[in-house]
């Protein structure tokens, strides 16, 4: 939820909108922070009042008054904000921990130090006191970002009032003796979905900056350089199977420090260290099926690489999944030893960025990682930049390995901010052993529409077939050509439309081709309805076609391209009333493939918030597919003079790594036609397909209970099972043609389960210093187990999914206990 609060601020300054001005007035000493506002400096502060309307009604006055004050100190910003209310007993006010806000009214401010409407510092408090903060940088918002600061929250008979205390560490302003900040405040009221802010902006240009009005009266204040040492010491105890007494337990027991580092070397300059760190207490990723040709990509979650890298936004097909920077690829083959990072910017607009990480076993480097980041704006939210990365496996025992991957990007708007040109020139090279270099590149360029509420975007993307971005970044597929164009459009300019609130509609499709021969790879489209009721509730139809001509040259890994087959899907959403403490969506779709494949999905989604201390959440989903056309194997078969041979194995088998089998003439007559492979006559590589059914079932809880704002407990649980099946199986023998293979000698089916659970209980004992209490729980089982025809065993298929599941429970579990306590040094 706070990314929609701090998203919500991503609004641009409107030209035809009055700025609004407030003055601020100086305090000696510091002020207690605790929500009363009985202090006389707060009447020498001039008002900020008479918030406008976000949502529902854009536009409209606020339902409720707000007023808002600013005091300046020595050390410190500090605001009050008095929200008035009719009704304070129903003032949604739930606990929940630091950075979710809960469905909890709450206020917010944001601070643009250097009034250029590029990077804004927001700080947030509910009506519970729970804290909440980010930085925004351009149209980035980092929400991992934890600044040091105070606040108090008091319920009274006329509303709430909120007391803030900021200091001047966690922001960056410049040296001028007196200055003018940029400063907006947002109320949010949820029982009424109300969104209103002090600086009033539309619908119309939400999406394109920040938005603020004027803070005056700052004089005589200093930045303050920010030197923060958080040490950590942990203890870890973990047990498993023994490998040796299959059904016994062994166990080992470790510890660890480390420590981190947070040095402002300058006011608009930071240097964070970590050494050995250590992310126990973050959430494992979720147990996926993956039947494509593409990698999936998690999300990061380890603090250290998640707060202040929002300078390393090059995007290498700006912004679909193509990164320069993926930092999940750091520390994924063996620990992190130590890595560090710098970034900052200048007050005329220059962003700089830089990391490094050392990584390997017993603290052995094995692996380097690296990148740079530079980025110029100018005239208002245009930029260009420049992003290199550069990897170095020097010690991993099988060679020495190099990747130096960079380009340039750019970002240039015009006509008021409406229109924006944007792309990306980036080179990959990449050596082995000092040898087999391979250089490739990438070229993505867009021109969009981005303000109003009827929006468009168009781009080309040229990827050759020797970009390899993906020792530090990432990208799904090279090799390719594609043109792009879409566009969504808000009914009656975002206004009601007879039972609806709001209505916004899009369309969007693209054609590829393949950059190395300019095969053709096909069209899409897709499209999407969103439908929200003057009740709140929102109802959302969307859908897509898929495979309209073309060939689909991924799908026999590497072994030719095959005709792509024509598919449509469409799925359907309901979501009820966002204001309510229990939100239920129900999703339901279905797919077709050409040539009779059939799937659907069942998906339903519950979170309530059952009391001001308690959050539950709930997914269950279900999908059931059958005969979808689908690659099983490239199989090595083989002609003997009494008959055919196949190889035991997937892949190229040894010569003696052949098993006999039956085949038929229509098999024989294949295999006359058919290529040697690697030119060794009666041997022959092929692609076989087959008719794919499969089965997946997750079940997903989570439960939140928070105790203080400073006290919580998170519990995660995911239940997982999987199956599928190939059958019918066919052989390719060109691009369009399929024949069958009836003789074939295997069986193809594989099942997957998993348990997953963690709890962490955090205790922030005082201000940036934390204890961890965590708890996981994994159990995994697969069989993907390639079996002939004569093997009794029993298809991994042929079990019921609630016996899957039921013997999920009976695979041996592997539990990590941990704690770890940090403590926070700072001056």
């Amino acid at each position: 939820m706070i990314y929609a609060l701090l998203l919500s601020l991503l609004v641009f300054q409107p030209t035809d909108t009055e700025l609004r001005t407030v003055a601020t007035a100086s305090v000696e000493g510091v002020l207690s922070v605790d929500g009363r506002l009985d202090e006389a400096a707060w009447d020498a502060a001039e008002v900020a009042t008479d918030f406008v309307q976000f949502e529902p009604d854009e536009g409209a006055p606020a339902s409720f008054r707000t007023e808002v004050r600013v005091l300046y100190g020595s050390d410190a910003l500090y605001v009050g904000a008095v929200m008035h209310d009719p009704e304070p007993e129903v003032i949604r006010r739930p606990l929940t921990r630091r950075d979710d806000e809960g469905n909890a009214a709450f206020f917010v401010v944001g601070i643009d130090g250097y009034r250029d409407l590029k990077t804004a510092y927001l700080f947030a408090v509910t009506a519970a006191g729970v804290q909440l903060d980010g930085v925004q940088t351009g149209n980035n918002i980092d929400v991992s970002w934890d600044a040091v600061w105070n606040s108090a929250v008091r319920i009274t008979p006329e509303g709430w009032v909120a007391e803030l205390a900021i200091p001047y560490s966690m922001l960056r302003f410049s040296q001028a003796s007196e200055q003018t900040w940029g400063i907006q405040f947002q109320r949010a009221i949820p029982r009424r979905s109300e969104e209103a802010y002090w600086q009033p902006v539309t619908r119309e240009n939400q999406s394109t900056g920040f938005i603020a009005g004027q803070l005056t009266g700052l004089r005589g204040i200093t930045p303050r350089q920010t030197v923060q040492v958080r040490p950590y010491t942990l203890s870890r105890a973990r047990t498993f199977e023994d490998a040796e007494q299959p059904g016994t337990a062994d166990a080992n027991l470790g510890g660890d420090v480390g420590a981190d580092l947070k040095l402002g070397l300058a006011s608009n300059l930071i240097l964070d260290a970590t050494i050995n760190p250590d992310f126990g207490q973050v959430e494992a990723d979720p147990a996926v099926l993956n039947l494509s040709t593409f990698e999936i990509f998690f999300s990061e979650r380890r603090p250290f690489f998640l707060e202040g890298t929002s300078i390393f936004d090059y995007t290498i097909d700006s912004g679909r999944d193509g990164r320069l920077l993926y930092t999940r690829r750091i520390g994924a083959a063996d620990p992190i030893i130590a890595a560090t990072k710098l970034t900052g910017r200048t007050s005329s607009g220059l962003s700089v960025g830089g990391l490094a990480s050392l990584t390997g076993d017993d603290f052995a480097p094995a692996r380097f990682f690296g990148a740079g980041r530079l980025k110029q704006e100018f005239r208002g939210r245009s930029f260009v930049g420049a992003g290199v990365t550069y990897f170095d496996a020097f010690d991993t025992g099988s060679g020495r390995e190099q990747a130096l991957v960079g380009g340039g990007d750019w970002e240039i708007r015009v006509a008021n901010d409406t229109y924006q040109w944007d792309g990306a020139a980036t080179v990959s090279h990449r050596t082995a052993n000092s040898v087999d270099a391979q250089t490739g590149f990438a070229i993505y360029t867009g021109y969009d529409k981005i303000r109003g509420t009827t929006t468009w975007g168009s781009g080309l993307r040229v990827y050759s077939d020797d970009f390899r971005p993906d020792d530090l970044g990432r990208l799904r597929e090279v090799n390719l050509i594609r043109v792009g164009l879409g566009g969504n459009s808000f009914l009656n300019g975002g206004q009601p439309v007879g039972p609806f609130r709001r209505i916004n509609l899009g369309l969007f499709g693209d054609q590829t081709w393949r950059y190395s021969d300019g095969t053709n790879r096909g069209f899409g489209i897709n499209w999407f309805s969103e439908w929200e009721f003057m009740n709140f509730s929102e109802f959302n139809l969307g859908g897509g076609f898929g495979g309209l001509g073309g060939f689909d040259v991924r799908e026999t890994r590497g072994l030719g391209p095959i005709r792509n087959r024509r598919s449509v899907g469409i799925t359907a959403s309901y979501e009820t009333d966002s204001r309510r403490r229990l939100v239920l969506e129900p999703e339901f779709g279905v797919d077709f493939q050409e040539g009779g494949g059939f799937g659907w999905n069942t998906e339903f989604n519950l979170a309530w918030d059952a009391s001001d201390r308690l959050d539950l959440g709930l997914e269950v989903e279900y999908t059931e597919r059958d005969g979808i056309l689908a690659w099983a194997a490239n199989e090595a078969l083989r002609r003997d003079a009494d008959g055919f041979a196949i190889g035991t194995d997937d892949g190229t088998p040894a010569p003696d790594a052949f098993t006999p089998f039956d085949g038929d003439e229509a098999l024989d007559a294949v295999l006359s036609g058919a290529v040697p492979h690697d030119g060794l006559f009666g041997r022959y590589f092929l692609p076989v397909f087959g008719e794919r059914d499969t089965r997946e079932f997750e079940v997903e809880l989570r439960t939140s209970v928070t105790f203080s704002p400073n006290l919580s407990l998170q519990l995660f649980s995911q239940l997982f099972a999987a199956r599928g099946r190939f059958r019918d199986f066919t052989l390719l023998t060109s691009p369009n043609d399929l024949e069958a293979f009836d003789t074939y000698p295997k069986r193809r089916a594989f099942s997957f389960e998993s348990l997953l659970s963690n709890a962490v209980l955090r205790w922030e004992y005082r201000p940036g210093s934390t204890i961890f209490v965590v708890w996981s729980h994994n159990r995994f089982g697969e069989d993907d187990t390639v079996r002939f025809l004569d093997d009794p065993t029993a298809s991994p298929f042929d079990t019921p999914t609630t016996t899957q599941l039921g013997d999920t429970f009976d695979i041996y579990p592997e539990n990590v206990f941990l704690i770890k306590l940090s403590y926070l040094l700072m001056r």
